[in-house]
């Protein structure tokens, strides 16, 4: 039987219009814009400003590297690539850790995209931990 493989799990994946960490209190974020789908006037779209927020947990110490990518549903292709940045890197005693993510990418219809999580393995295929269902519609249709 192979071994398990151990990456963290996520704990909290949206997308937003903006994350700010607190100026006053650590740990504590003002995220703005929630979102589960966009409405475009025209496509291709291109978004000013989209951001993935992400809370993590992990029992494990060690730094786990990682990537997103948001892909088309309608045609399975990639449409934004980039890295976890930087990669979550627990502690003996961390339970959380949060990252934030420009998705700067267009889109290139109205339609189903998803958010993609995954974790690079040194042995085997990378590991996929969440996935994020994201609609786009265009402006009165």
């Amino acid at each position: 039987m192979a071994a398990a493989v151990v990456t963290p799990r996520i704990r909290l994946m949206t997308v937003c219009d903006g994350v700010r960490e607190s100026k006053t209190e650590a740990g504590v974020y003002h995220v703005k814009g929630l979102r589960q789908r966009i409405v475009a006037h025209a496509f291709p779209f291109a978004p000013s400003r989209l951001w993935l927020f992400l809370v993590f947990s992990s029992r494990r110490p060690g730094e786990y590297p990682g990537y997103i990518r948001v892909l088309d549903d309608t045609t399975d292709k990639a449409i934004f690539f980039g890295p976890l940045a930087p990669a979550p890197t627990f502690g003996a005693n961390d339970e959380t850790l949060v990252n934030v993510a420009r998705l700067k990418c267009s889109f290139p219809h109205p339609g189903r995209y998803t958010v993609q999580i995954w974790f690079f393995q040194e042995q085997g295929h990378d590991i996929l931990k969440g996935e994020l269902p994201f609609t786009l519609s265009q402006e009165g249709g």
